[in-house]
């Protein structure tokens, strides 16, 4: 068959060289090769329609020939009231506004037709044509309604032209006014204007020149013949490719669709013959079903004679289940019913059923309706089998009702029109069935669990759950059906709200947090809270008026969310992970407000509704006039903007582009902000008003909001997530910047934001490791989305990068269109997406704007343009462009790409510079938070410590802050960064190092854990070396486990990587270089100070112990050690990198004291030529390490020879006399320790005797020419008689001293030193004599009490000498601390029962008649003792305090002797002395607390003057950190009960009290005042225990205040203010007057500075009491117990925000009030002002009820205290200049205040003056 077309002329002939034969037209097979069928297969097997002559059928947008006759008649009559009105009908002028409104372009699909070829006809031929179609415009057939219409409209459809394209239409002239008897448009309307232009359209055909065009008589599909050298196979087929206008697009992956390649909509045009047929099907299926139910129906109606049938019992069951007696379709039927219509409705066959069979259905369904509303369902906890049993039966009636209900919702969300098939009360019904079913059965069947009353319950429902679960499912289903049925239509308020609560209902009922704990399974409820979800979202999104009573909703029942993370977080996700159902919830209705909704179209079927009334259903006189005023109105309104309907008109208007966007996404955006900023406001709220450990569950719930919103931010199905946390954070950053925000606030915004940066550190993470996975990827996207990956991480990304057309918010979106656009959740997700990508747009536009460019760019323009389609319509670019496929990783790598590129996503570096800042806080809890923050952070990103040394810097600050807890974190801060960053550790070592003596324990641990990393770590020396040092010191830490840690680290360090087994063999070259790189380091180590010895001797003592865990190991390393130190020192001593020999000798002899057994004989005698020549002072040193190992090393070496032995000792004798006193004492030693193996002690007693007899020659001559000598002399022979025995030999002595009657040798000694103790004799000599009194007397302590010996003592602390004095101390610390381990066994030993002590031996006592020796002597000289303890700071104090401290452990005195000074010592500065003190006066407490209790306040005295005179500072506490210097005391007193606490505390308020009068203030500072300060200034930074010790001293200070400060304020104004009283009264007999005297009298200075300084005393209480009450936020004493008397037995808890500087500050300004007369007064105007004004004052005047204030009378003036109920009439005052404010007239008694004062000062007579 040949294509004919309607016109045919004959070819024109053209000249013969062109000449070509005439084309002919090709058929339709010809023409098929050349359509996109010849390479398409059709998806239908009909999709063409087959032509057919003759008119075709249309698809009708009527559903019945009824409906269309209605319309048709509802035309009519407008067009008829039109025509009579001469066109001024205000209704049609109304009806016509509605209908332009209706048909705005903006609401509109935009139709862009193809240009039509040009077949080459001439301008007469086109008219001719034109004529032959009929005429040149358009003819109308409409009625005048129509044509009204039609004119009044600018809805344009034309072919584009180059001369039209971008023109504008003119706008449709405005309707004429009342007096036009006609509706008359004065020029063409724009219809007719594009149907003009549309005519003369024409275009070149492809091929085909305008001058070689040939009018042809019938239009053809011509096409030009193929060369004969064509061939097809040479030629690639290229797909066409419209790009448009799409120049900026330089990627090959986004391609403008061709119009024939647009989807169909939802609805098909043109179905296929099998889809047809299965529709008749489907409704022909209905139709026979309802035929056989109203057949049975029928058959059980009664006949005639009264009797019905039984056929129709297969459908119907008679009262549903109940009595009722009611026809209803059984279970079964319904069943199938409901399924055959959910078929023919899905079809779109439904309204093809008759109305009235619909309504027979609804009224078959009513019975089991009616009966499933009124059945009882309740369930109650003590049911059993029968019970259940009973309820299942009732079940059945609702699991029916259920089911009829689902069928009438499917009916009435059919789309039909006819409002009696959905009829209220059917609807009510409905709502109250599906209610029962949740509220009554679902709900508490959900929260029943398997415990107490409920188990038997629990365990019947359980055998019956899947029936239970299947009236779940049918609930369900009801309800979505009602959420289809309130979007879809018109309903009351009370539906809506009633399906509102059901929904919000369900969304927090707690399940069971496993499938034991419920019985109807987890994932089974969860599905009908998702779908509970789902309807408030679409209520939600149909009812914006409803959308502030969800949100409230919801927020107001988060306290019913379970908290535990387990029950709270059941909601899937399609990644895996699981959030809070209310999470998704939130999320939702945030995005579901940036997007469009359906409220357009209902507002649209609204105005239809209204144009469809009835005839005479509305007043015309009231619509008239309605219609004109809106008309009016409507005058008055500005002309529309020009419609951006194209991306041609786009690109020539950008700017209205640009701002049609913006009205477009704005309004969308505003909404979804202010929805999210509402919740987390509410969250952060309830949140600042609650703690984690509280009842208020709203703090926890902040954080699992949090983490929820953190989980989904890098979904692309969750955008909204960005805007919360994007709220949220500016809530954080607000708390955490505002100076006035408490701690708890603060640490709450640092947590937040720490996990916050965190997860943008996670985003990160994923972009680095997602654009690894898709860089080798062959697509195009994924190289773009690599390299945009690369940009990003090197900090090169712009905003514009991300912004582009296709870029990545274009794959984001293509990627969730590819999985579902028609998922709501997708929805959602797609419209906010597509919101805030205009708003980026519009926002970089804006900026650029800023920069100084006004102007916008044509791609933003077309961009603009675009957005604002896909806004109005979400399938918009899924019909107009094409999208390579999208993957997983693609679209997730994209959304993430956008996320780093908002707000939130940028906002990184402010969070961490927040976390840092806060680090500075005045709130240590809030430094702490902060510094566990950074923690998270770093974890999270290790590339924070490289971005510059000011991080470090911020935390190695911290590791010196004030606060323990501060420093704890920030050591914790500091492993973390170096575990992260090894190479920190030269930069951070040295601070971590001065951390290993912290206060704080956990801080010491914590410092020595991050050292021995180090150490382990590095390879320097000198680092190794003073690492080492630290630890060693940490042995003889205070603390067991500390010195415990320390043990064990440098076992691990020291001695583990040493160990070898016998299996190994003989030790390696490798090891022994191992083990000598150890040697020198532990002998560097040994350098480093004095004090190093001593604990590595304790440490290797400990090692070695026979109950140390890997002792024979140690022991073995330690060997080897000593083994490669005696190398050591035989290899030649100049190399540098090598130890010298006196260092390597030092080092050992700590071994050798540790233990001696590491040694051999060998080794030893190594050592003999050290001790041969003294030359010079290495050799001095040298020498002494050698006598120190000779000393302790002999006696264990049995196999010594004797001959090395006489050389040894020949050796040691003859360097005596070149040896200083310490050296002097070791080679005494040694040489005893010789002599018990050698057994010649006539060698040594000759030396002694030779001494002796120097000594005793020395007393004739002149000691000031041969003081050396005598020095000499004595020191010896002191030192000999201290470690030797030499009364075995006393035969030999007195053969040497034939006077000498003695019995000792000792004696004889003491005899020879007594006479150079005298102060006539050289000072050298008689510190020498001193020195060897107490030196024999350490060993003979019965020396001690001989008269020469107390006479040289009580002369030596008589005289004053600091030197001789510490000299005496040392003596006698030295013999009580022998006396302490003679009575503590084993006390030296270590473990090591196998070792002899030889200090022990040569130390120890040999006396055996001692007993009451110390106790005498310490009799004698502890006064003496305890004032050189309190006289200063120094070593001389130090040594007194040991003296003291040995004295009150053996209990040698009374423990009131030394109690004073104990508690005075424990305010020293002095570190080493406070902490003696401190542990003796807490041991002496635990032993004696009766006898302390009544001492105390001498004991604070005492310590008030110790601060005044020796520490030099007479303030209470230290500042910065507020420390009270009385702590220690405190800390003790509070092991007591309440009753001694508060007797302590109120004798402490009691001391500050005074008599005015009797204050001594002759002095610059008075005394009293100093004291008073001392004492206030402790009170306010005590830590008190109970909250009923702070009342009480509260209450104490305001009795103070109150008692005393009322005599001072009168005397104040009466003496120093001059305010008297007018004995005239009133003429009205009112108040006195007073009056100022004409002639004032002198002040009297000292009781001018008197009363000054009781006003300073008591500005400084209530000062130190307000800061009290500010404090622990208490407020009056006698209220606080009254309203808190549960809780006076717990510690008062702290304001973190208040600090004491305020107070500090005021106290300090009002000391400075005696510097000055000016300054005086000024604290007196003060003081008064304070006792009348202060409203705090007045407040604790009131409670007290034993104290008031009143008008002084006469007595008063004259100073004497005035009856507790003055009489008289009161009398006004009259101030002079000075005279501070009125004062209001206050009750006062000052009868009660003096008693109490009386009796403080009575019961202070007890405790002891001041």
């Amino acid at each position: 068959m040949q294509v004919q077309h309607l016109l045919q002329q004959p070819p024109v002939q053209q000249s013969k060289p062109q000449q070509q034969p005439r084309i002919r037209p090709l058929t339709v097979d010809e023409a098929l090769q050349y359509t996109p069928l010849s390479s398409i297969v059709p998806f239908g097997p009909d999709p063409l329609p087959v032509p057919l002559l003759g008119s075709r059928d249309t698809a009708s947008v009527f559903t019945s020939p009824e409906e269309r006759n209605k319309s048709e008649q509802i035309l009519q009559s407008l067009s008829e009231e039109l025509k009579s009105s001469h066109g001024s009908s205000p209704f049609c002028k109304q009806t016509v506004q509605h209908l332009k409104h209706l048909l705005s372009a903006d609401g509109l699909t935009s139709y862009q037709f193809k240009t039509p070829i040009d077949f080459g006809f001439e301008p007469a031929q086109s008219a001719q044509v034109a004529k032959m179609n009929g005429s040149s415009s358009p003819i109308s057939t409409s009625s005048h309604f129509a044509n009204l219409v039609l004119e009044s409209t600018d809805v344009q459809f034309r072919y584009p032209t180059p001369s039209t394209q971008a023109s504008v239409s003119p706008k449709a002239r405005p309707i004429s006014g009342q007096n036009s008897t006609a509706l008359q448009i004065s020029q063409k309307s724009p219809n007719q204007q594009a149907y003009s232009r549309n005519v003369g359209a024409s275009a070149c055909y492809n091929g085909v020149a305008p001058s070689e065009r040939q009018s042809i008589g019938k239009p053809a599909i011509i096409v030009p013949a193929l060369s004969s050298s064509f061939r097809s196979q040479e030629y690639i087929d290229v797909p066409d490719r419209d790009t448009g206008s799409d120049h900026e697009l330089v990627h090959d992956f986004s391609r403008k669709r061709r119009p024939s390649e647009n989807d169909q909509d939802d609805e098909p045009l043109a179905w296929s013959a099998d889809q047809r047929e299965r529709a008749e099907a489907s409704l022909q299926g209905l139709q026979e079903m309802l035929a056989s139910i109203f057949e049975a129906e029928d058959q059980f109606q009664p006949d005639t004679s009264g009797v019905s049938t039984s056929h129709g019992s297969s459908f119907f069951v008679v009262g549903g289940g109940t009595e009722d007696s009611s026809l209803t379709l059984d279970a079964a039927a319904q069943i199938r019913l409901d399924a055959a219509l959910e078929k023919v409705i899905s079809v779109g066959k439904f309204d093809a059923v008759p109305v009235d069979d619909v309504l027979r259905v609804q009224k078959l369904c009513e019975g089991a309706l009616k009966s499933a509303e009124t059945v009882d369902i309740k369930i109650e906890k003590g049911w059993g089998d029968t019970e259940v049993a009973s309820w299942m039966q009732r079940i059945d009636v609702l699991d029916l009702g259920l089911k009829a209900s689902r069928t009438l919702l499917r009916i009435m969300t059919s789309g039909r029109g006819e409002k009696r098939l959905s009829p209220e009360e059917m609807l009510q019904t409905i709502l109250n069935v599906v209610k029962n079913a949740l509220e009554s059965c679902i709900t508490p069947v959900v929260e029943l669990r398997n415990s107490g009353t409920a188990t038997e319950t629990f365990k019947a429902l359980t055998t019956h759950k899947k029936h239970i679960n299947a009236v779940l499912n049918h609930a369900a289903k009801a309800l979505r059906l009602l959420a289809a049925l309130i979007v879809k239509e018109e309903v009351t308020e009370n539906a809506i709200t009633t399906v509102e609560f059901l929904a919000a209902g369900l969304i927090f009922v707690e399940n069971g947090s496993n499938e034991k704990e419920s019985i109807l399974g987890v994932q089974k409820f969860e599905r009908l809270r998702v779908a509970a979800m789902d309807v408030l979202v679409k209520i939600f999104s149909r009812y914006p008026d409803q959308r502030t009573f969800i949100f409230d909703e919801i927020l107001t029942s988060l306290e019913r969310l379970p908290v535990t993370r387990q029950k709270a977080r059941q909601y899937k996700l399609i990644e895996g992970d699981s959030i809070q159902l209310v999470s998704a919830l939130i999320l939702r209705l945030v995005q579901t407000s940036a997007m469009r909704t359906d409220e357009g179209r209902a507002s649209k079927k609204k105005a239809v509704l209204k144009l469809s009334h009835e005839n005479g259903s509305m007043d015309k006189d009231d619509d008239e006039s309605s219609t004109a005023d809106e008309l009016e109105s409507a005058k008055d309104q500005p002309e529309p903007a020009r419609s951006i309907d194209t991306e041609a008109k786009a690109e020539r208007y950008p700017d209205e582009a640009l701002q049609q966007l913006s009205e477009a996404f704005q309004p969308l955006l505003d909404s979804a902000s202010k929805n999210a900023h509402y919740v987390i406001q509410f969250l952060v709220s309830r949140a600042l008003k609650s703690t984690k450990s509280g009842d208020d569950p709203y703090r926890v719930l902040l954080d699992i909001f949090t983490g929820d919103f953190i989980t989904v931010v890098t979904s692309t199905d969750w955008p909204a997530a960005e805007l919360l946390l994007r709220s949220l954070l500016s809530q954080m950053v607000g708390l955490a910047e505002a100076e006035k925000s408490p701690a708890p606030a603060k640490n709450m915004a640092l947590d937040l934001m720490a996990i916050m940066g965190a997860a943008i550190s996670n985003i990160v993470t994923r972009i680095r490791n997602t654009s690894r996975s898709i860089e080798n990827g062959e697509s195009g996207l994924d190289r773009y989305l690599v390299q945009l990956s690369e940009d990003f991480l090197d900090g090169k990304l712009q905003d514009a990068d991300v912004l582009v057309w296709d870029g990545p918010y274009r794959a984001t979106l293509e990627y969730l269109q590819d999985r579902d656009l028609n998922d709501g959740q997708i929805q959602s997700a797609c419209g906010y997406y597509t919101t805030q990508w205009a708003s980026k747009i519009y926002s970089m536009q804006a900026a650029t704007a800023g920069g100084g460019d006004d102007a916008v760019d044509v791609k933003t323009a077309r961009m603009a343009f675009r957005l604002r389609k896909m806004i109005f319509d979400r399938r918009w670019l899924e019909v107009e462009y094409d999208f390579d496929s999208v993957t997983t990783a693609q679209g997730r790598l994209a959304y993430a790409l956008t996320i780093v590129n908002m707000p939130f996503g940028k906002a990184f570096d402010r969070i961490l510079l927040i976390l840092l800042n806060s680090m500075n806080s005045e709130q240590a809890t809030v430094r702490s938070k902060s510094l566990r923050s950074v923690i998270q952070l770093i974890e999270k990103d290790p590339t924070i410590l490289e971005r510059g040394a000011y991080v470090m810097q911020y935390i190695l600050e911290r590791s010196r802050d004030p606060s323990p807890l501060v420093r704890d974190s920030a050591m914790g801060l500091i492993g973390k960064c170096l575990a992260l960053n090894p190479s920190l550790e030269d930069e951070i070592w040295k601070s971590v190092r001065a951390r290993v003596i912290d206060l704080q324990v956990g801080v010491r641990k914590r410092s020595m854990k991050i050292l021995k990393d180090i150490y382990l770590r590095t390879g320097k020396k000198d680092v190794k070396t003073a690492i080492a040092d630290a630890l060693l010191h940490r042995v003889m830490d205070t603390d067991e486990g500390v010195a415990d840690l320390a043990r064990q680290m440098l076992e691990e360090t020291w001695m583990v990587p040493f160990v070898r087994s016998e299996q190994d063999g003989p030790a390696t070259f490798q090891h022994k270089l191992a083990v000598k790189e150890q040697v020198i380091l532990m002998v560097r180590t040994v350098q480093r100070g004095e004090s190093v010895s001593s604990v590595l001797e304790s440490l290797l003592k400990s090692l070695l112990a026979k109950d140390a865990k890997n002792c024979a190991a140690n022991f073995q390393v330690c060997k080897a050690m000593v083994a490669s130190m005696f190398d050591d020192i035989l290899d030649d001593d100049e190399q540098t990198d090598r130890p010298r020999r006196n260092e390597v000798l030092r080092t050992l002899t700590v071994f050798a004291q540790a233990k001696p057994n590491l040694f051999t004989t060998e080794q030893v005698e190594l050592l003999q030529p050290y001790i041969e020549h003294l030359s010079k002072n290495d050799d001095l040193e040298i020498y002494k390490s050698v006598i120190v190992i000779y000393r302790w090393v002999l006696p264990r070496l049995s196999s010594i020879k004797n001959s090395f032995l006489v050389a040894v000792q020949q050796a040691l004798l003859a360097s005596l006399n070149k040896l200083g006193r310490l050296q002097l004492g070791e080679v005494v030693s040694c040489l005893w320790t010789i002599n018990g193996v050698l057994q010649n002690i006539d060698r040594l007693s000759r030396v002694v005797i030779s001494c002796i007899k120097g000594i005793n020659a020395a007393r004739s001559k002149d000691l000031s020419k041969d003081v050396f000598s005598v020095t000499r002399y004595i020191t010896i022979a002191g030192l000999f008689g201290k470690i030797c025995e030499f009364d075995a030999d006393i035969e030999r002595f007195k053969a040497a001293f034939p006077v000498w009657k003695g019995d000792s040798v000792p004696s004889l000694m003491i005899e020879a030193f007594a006479p150079f103790t005298s102060p006539k004799t050289p000072h050298a000599v008689r510190r020498a004599a001193l020195d060897a009194v107490c030196a024999v007397c350490q060993s003979w302590p019965k020396q001690f009490l001989k008269e020469q010996v107390c006479s040289a003592f009580e002369i030596v602390f008589r005289e004053g000498n600091q030197e001789l004095e510490n000299l005496v101390l040392k003596g006698i610390r030295d013999y009580l601390s022998l006396e302490e381990k003679r009575s503590e066994k084993g006390a030296n030993s270590g473990g090591n029962d196998d070792d002899e002590d030889e200090s022990g031996r040569i130390g120890r006592s040999f006396a055996n008649e001692n007993d009451g020796i110390s106790s005498s002597l310490i009799q004698r000289f502890l006064k003496q003792t305890i004032r050189i303890a309190l006289a200063s700071q120094d070593a001389f104090a130090l040594t007194a305090v040991e003296v003291m401290a040995s004295v009150s452990r053996q209990g040698l005195v009374h423990p009131k002797e030394c109690s004073f000074a104990m508690v005075a010592l424990e305010t020293s500065q002095n570190a080493a002395i406070a902490g003696i003190a401190s542990r003796e006066h807490r041991a002496l407490y635990q032993k004696h607390e009766t006898i302390f209790g009544k001492e105390y306040m001498k004991a604070v005295h005492q310590a008030f003057i110790y601060q005044r005179d020796v520490v030099k500072d007479a303030q209470g506490a230290t500042a910065h950190p507020f420390v009270s210097k009385l702590r220690p005391l405190f800390e003790v007193i509070k092991m007591s009960n309440a009753k001694v606490r508060k007797k302590f505390l109120a004798n402490m308020c009691s001391r500050i009290d005074f008599d005015t009068s009797k204050l001594e203030v002759q002095a610059e500072v008075p005394s009293h005042l100093q004291y008073a300060r001392f004492l206030v200034e402790n009170l306010a930074f005590f830590e008190y225990s109970t909250l009923d010790d702070l009342l009480h001293v509260l209450s104490c200070m305001e009795r103070v205040v109150t008692g005393t400060g009322t005599i001072v304020a009168h005397a104040l104004e009466t003496e120093i203010f001059k305010v008297q009283l007018d004995p005239a009264e009133n003429g009205d007999g009112g108040e006195q007057m007073a009056v100022v005297q004409s002639v004032e009298p002198p002040v009297d200075p000292t009781r001018r500075r008197q009363l000054v300084t009781a006003s300073m005393i008591l500005s400084c209480v209530w000062e130190v009491r307000n800061f009290l009450r500010k404090l622990y936020g208490v407020g009056s004493a006698s209220k606080q117990r009254e309203s808190k008397s549960k809780d006076l037995a717990k510690p008062p808890s702290k304001f973190p925000f208040v600090s004491g500087d305020k107070m500090w500050e005021e106290i300090g300004r009002v000391m400075k009030a005696l510097s000055s007369a000016e300054a005086g007064t000024a604290q007196c105007k003060a003081f008064v002002e304070l006792m009348s004004v202060d409203d705090d004052f007045k407040l604790a005047v009131g409670e007290d009820g034993d104290v008031r204030m009143q008008t002084p009378s006469d007595d008063d003036m004259a100073g004497t205290p005035a009856p507790a109920s003055g009489s008289g009439k009161g009398r006004k005052r009259r101030t002079t200049s000075d005279t501070p404010g009125k004062r209001p007239k206050i009750k006062r008694r000052r009868s009660s205040g003096s008693k109490a004062r009386k009796m403080s000062d009575a019961s202070g007579e007890d405790d002891g003056a001041h």
